[in-house]
Order: structure tokens, then sequence, then C-alpha cells
């Protein structure tokens, strides 16, 4: 992408303090990506190398040179970013000024839109669909095309066709590509998702709204086919800064293109932190931005100010693995410190353990359980930690899941082994019947009205005294069930979760969560290997309403001491630094992702880097050599990342002597 035409018009220099007060504030890249006057710009910044400061400082000196502020457009992701961008700003300048666009890229569409509207087909008081709007719109679309109960249902589930939609648009792919390559056991309904797409945007248009996705497409769109319109913001805006460089899709960096040539392209971001390709991020955007901008500058700041430099070593022998990458190498000069701790253990019972003690004894150093945070790929490897937190009342707050009794297949899954215990109990009862096919609630609630007239209810169902007037196959099938569970009842609990599972529920999980079975199947074994300490059905029943207490008391109450731990997937870590890191489930198979393939190993290893870079002083590293979380099966071994460390990069702890 050229931008020999860009006009720098007069550079002012500025005042001789405000240099001075530059080349104090920011260290030697810091102040060469402020100060530049190129006319394409990569800041490429690694993990706490304070790359939204050098953005903030950038900004504030084309002000301080003579730039007015409405020829900047400051573009970010979030709404807290641009908040926190604003208030820098202002700090640094002594004003704000009213006149300065800075904001996410959705609402700089948004704003560019309600000028425009009527080029767009709306008028300018359209309203934004969110994604229950968006949600409900499409059910509708496909009530209007007459489909079958059943299709209707698998296509609708867990956002399925919403989604599709979205992806195609944001990846600038078509439906059909898009299915074909993510959703090939849904592309007997390709036609069905081609027409919903057709319907939904009229609709919308209808409605005088956009969608969220819109408010770049529909921006992208204007700019290409209305050129005075596109014009007029590239005489506006002379520069245009972008953070977070490397979570653009390809909708938004067509649109920074469509400023080259006019105005000055500066983007910051980091390529090994690239990690959300599940949300349309396109890394090319970013490796190949000095390819694509002629005379782009790309400044390193690679100096970490966060961690100690024996984190920062593990993260650059890890990163370096990959294959494409912009290079850089990390450094840091604060104090020298413990080198990370890679501890082999047994199970994942012992890594509880191991997590446990090693929490105590950073508390036992005036470390606050607020600087403590225990990460991982998934949250399915959190339930032994979980247990082992609540036991010893320490708090703790989750991101990117919710709690292990709280997860609904987890509930659902518990409630067929409660009505087994227990045949009055109602909850239980309405929550097993209705996931069955054709059997909702007010069927439940007749259906209810006549088994509670039995003195067992279970029996009653047994022996087919009572059925429903509907959905009799779903019925039937959740009587089996029940009957050869309850037959089995003196059987260990696992058996009787396998029961559930081969005679209904694995089903069941397959068609809710398509997405998501792989990860929920091994919370439902992990669930398993829990049930094995217990002799029987009461017993494990019992145990499991204490933990769901001691969860409530311990979130309400807020611990035994003061503060609360962090638990998160990597995913929602970005962003975030704690005093001390743990990552657990560090095992081939768990992270690197099961799922991932040659292609995606790249970002796995680059989520691993992000992960060891959230720690400022202690990283901690767990693996374990018997791995139950799929149910019985030995472990895959230690995550390709651990085996790829040199020695020196780690101190390694060995709990297990048979590793």
């Amino acid at each position: 992408m050229s931008n020999d035409n860009y006009n720098t018009q007069q550079h002012y220099k500025a005042e001789p303090d405000w240099i001075t007060l530059l080349q104090n504030a920011l260290n030697p890249a810091q102040f060469e990506f402020a100060t530049a006057e190129d006319p394409a710009l990569l800041g490429l910044a690694g993990p706490g190398s304070g790359k939204t400061r050098a953005l903030i400082y950038r900004a504030a000196h084309l002000i301080k040179s003579g730039v007015q502020p409405e020829q900047l457009l400051l573009l970010t992701f979030t709404n807290k970013a641009a908040g926190e961008m604003k208030e820098r700003l202002e700090g640094l300048l002594g004003f704000l000024p009213y006149n300065l666009w800075a904001g996410t890229f959705h609402s700089i569409g948004a704003r560019i839109l309600r000028k425009h509207a009527a080029l767009a087909g709306r008028t300018p008081n359209f309203s934004i669909f969110d994604e229950d709007d968006t949600r409900v719109t499409l059910k509708q679309i496909l009530n209007d095309l007459s489909i079958d109960d059943e299709d209707r249902k698998i296509i609708m589930k867990r956002g399925l066709l919403g989604r599709i939609i979205s992806q195609s648009r944001n990846s600038a792919l078509s439906i059909k590509e898009v299915m074909e390559e993510d959703y090939p056991y849904r592309l007997e309904y390709l036609d069905v998702v081609k027409n919903s797409a057709d319907l939904y945007e009229r609709k919308k248009i209808e409605s005088n709204a956009f969608d969220f996705d819109d408010l770049l497409l529909c921006w992208l769109q204007l700019f290409e086919e209305q050129p005075r319109v596109g014009e007029q913001y590239r005489r506006r805006f002379k520069h245009v800064l972008v953070d977070e460089f490397q979570d653009t899709n390809v909708i938004q960096a067509r649109i920074i293109d469509l400023f080259a040539g006019a105005a000055s392209i500066c983007v910051v971001g980091d390529d090994a932190q690239s990690i959300y390709a599940f949300r349309y991020a396109d890394i090319g955007n970013i490796l190949s931005f000095p390819e694509r901008y002629s005379l782009c500058q790309v400044v390193r700041m690679e100096q970490n100010y966060r961690s100690t430099p024996e984190i920062v070593e593990l993260a650059n022998c890890s990163i370096a693995h990959n294959r494409q990458q912009l290079p850089k190498k990390l450094f840091s000069t604060n104090p020298g410190g413990a080198k990370p701790a890679l501890a082999k253990v047994f199970d994942a019972r012992q890594e509880a353990s191991f997590v446990l003690q090693n929490i105590w004894e950073l508390q036992n150093n005036g470390i606050s359980l607020n600087d403590i945070a225990v990460l991982y790929r998934s949250s399915y490897l959190t339930p032994e930690v979980e247990f082992a937190l609540a036991r010893k009342g320490l708090n703790y707050k989750t991101y990117g899941g919710v709690k292990f009794f709280q997860k609904a297949h987890i509930k659902d899954l518990l409630a067929y082994l409660k009505v087994i215990y227990n045949p009055n109990d109602e909850n239980s009862w309405r929550r097993i019947t209705t996931l069955q096919q054709g059997l909702g609630q007010a069927t439940f609630d007749k259906l209810w009205a006549k088994l509670k007239q039995h003195p067992d209810p279970l029996a009653a169902a047994l022996e087919g005294k009572e059925s429903p007037a509907r959905g009799k196959g779903g019925w039937e099938s959740l009587v089996r069930t029940l009957d050869a569970v309850n037959k089995n009842r003196a059987d260990q609990v696992p058996q009787l979760i396998a029961n559930v599972l081969d005679f209904n529920y694995d089903f069941m999980l397959k068609q809710n969560y398509p997405d998501q079975y792989d990860e929920r199947l091994r919370g439902i074994e992990r669930l398993m290997i829990y049930a094995e300490r217990f002799d029987t059905l009461a017993t494990f029943l019992e145990s499991l309403a204490l933990e769901e207490s001691v969860f409530a008391d311990t979130a309400a109450a807020g611990g035994v001491r003061d503060g609360q731990l962090t638990l998160s997937t990597i995913h929602s870590a970005k962003g975030k630094e704690w005093d001390a890191v743990f990552i657990i489930g560090m095992n081939q198979g768990h992270f690197p992702s099961q799922r991932s393939e040659s292609e995606g190993l790249d970002e796995e290893r680059r989520l691993f880097y992000v992960a060891a870079t959230r720690a400022r002083r202690f990283l901690y590293l767990t693996t374990y050599r018997e791995d139950y979380r799929s149910y019985g099966a030995v472990s895959e071994g230690p995550s390709l990342f651990l085996r790829e460390l040199p020695p020196e990069c780690y101190q390694l702890i060995n709990y297990d002597s048979g590793f």
C-alpha cells in the first residue's frame, strides 16, 4: 500500500521543554516512535513495553508540533481503552480537545454512518442491533421460511446461524467458504443460511438498524462506493493512529488502507500477542504491514518493564520457535528473581496441591491474593484447583468461564443422579425432562402434576403409569436412561455417570454444544474422577451439596484472607498482570489444544507467550504424568511448549518420581 502521495505539510518544531520532557519520559525506542515523521510507522511492541504510553505520547507530540486535533484519528478496540487514551492524553496536554476523534473502530464507524445515513439506506436515528436483537430477528426469519422445527432448532442452537453470517462478513469469505471450512457437518443447511442472510439484510433496512458488524462493513462500503465521502475524511485526517493492530480483521485493515496516501498511518502492536483468530483477527495484517506500506519505518520497543529478566528469557525462548513472525527480542533491566518453576506432578489432584502450597508460601511472603493468578488454556482444567481453593476458604474470581458447579452440562448430568437418589426432586425432574426432544415447560407441568401423586414418581415413570401427551419419543429415551441407571445404582458413581452419557446425555451434549463438545465432555470426565473417591451415590451427592455451599460461602464472605485470587482463561487474561502466575495443564492435547493443527500451533504458542508474560516476579508451570481428563487415558506427556524450552530457562521441581 503506497504512501508516496503523503503530504507532510509544514512540520512545526515543538518547544524545547516538550522535547526534553519526552526524552525524560520515554526510552530511546519509545521516543523514536513518538517523534517519527514517516508516512507509515509500525511500533512493534512486546508485552509490558509501554506501547500504549508511546502511542499517547505520539498523539500529544503531534498536537504540540502544530497538528490540529481534528486532524487526528485514534482507533482502538474497547471503550475502556479508548477512555484511558483520552484521559492520558488530557493529562499530557492539560486539556482534551473537544474535536479530537478517538474511540473504538465501531464507535467511529457509527459516528460516520450517522452523518451519512441516507447513503447507507438509513436515517440518522438508526438503531444498533445487539446480539439478542439479531437472534430474535433471525429466529423470525426462519419461522417465515417455514423450516421444520427440528431443523430450526439445529440451525439456531447456540447462535450458529448468526455466527456463520458474522464470520462470513468479517472474514470477507462467502457463506459457502465459511461453512465448508468450519461447519462442514452443517452444509445441508447452506441454502437456508444464504437465504436467511439475505433476508436479514432486508430486515435491518426495514427496521432502520445496523448490527455490530455493519458499523465496520457499511463504513468500508460507504468509503468505497461514495468516493467523495471517503475523500472528505481522507482530507480531514492527516494522522491515523491504531492501537493493538495485531487484533484487526480484514475489514478493519481495508478501512485503514483507504487513508494511505493522504494520511500518516501509525499502528502499534505485537504479532507475538495475536491470539484472537477465533474472533476473525488476521495476523497477516501486522506481519505484512512493512511490505504493504512503502517508506514504512519499524520501531521495535523491546524493553519489558513488567517482568524479571528470567521470565522474559523464558518467553523469548518459547516464541522463537514460531515460523512466521516479525523478529524482536525482549529484555528487562528489572532486578533479577527466581527462575520460572516447572513442576512435574502425578495428576491433576497433585497439581492442585502444588498450586495451593505455593499460594500459601506467596501469601506468607507478603503477596496478596489480588496479585496471584491461575491461568489455563480451557476452563475444564480448573475443577481440582477450584475444589482445593474452596476447601481452604480462599476467595477467587473467574474470567472467561463460570465456576465448575455452575456449568450447565454439569448441572444437567447431576440432575439425572439426583432423580435416582430422590425421586421427589421436582427441580431435577424438570431439568432432565425439558432437555428431551419435544418436552417443554408446559408439558412437564402437566406430567409432574400426575407423577407427584404417586408415592414414588420414579417407579411410576419406569412402570409406564404416566407419560406425556406430547414428546413421547423424548420421554421414552429418558425413561430408558433412568431405568438403566436405577438398576445399577449400587455400582460405583463413575459408572452411573457413564450410563447417563451412554444412554441419553452424550447425544444431547453433541446437539446442544457442537463447538464445545470435547471441552464439556472432559468436564464430565473430571466429575467422574472426583466421584471415584465416594463409595455410594448418597455420599457423592452430599459432598457435592457441601462443595457448592463452600463455593457460595467463600464468594460471599471473601475467604479467610483479604483479596481475591484470579482464575482465568489465557484469552481473558490478555492486558492484565500479576506478581505471581500459575499456568496449569501444560500437557500435550490440553495446551496446545488437541484441536490445533499445524497451522494453529503458532497461535497456541503465542497464547503461551501471552500467559507467561502476565507474570511480574514469579512464574509456575505445571505438567502431570497421569491424565484422567480423558477418563482413564495416560497423559500424552508434557506440552510441546515445555519440551522446547532449554533447561536453563527454568527450575525443575519433580513431585512425581515416575516422570
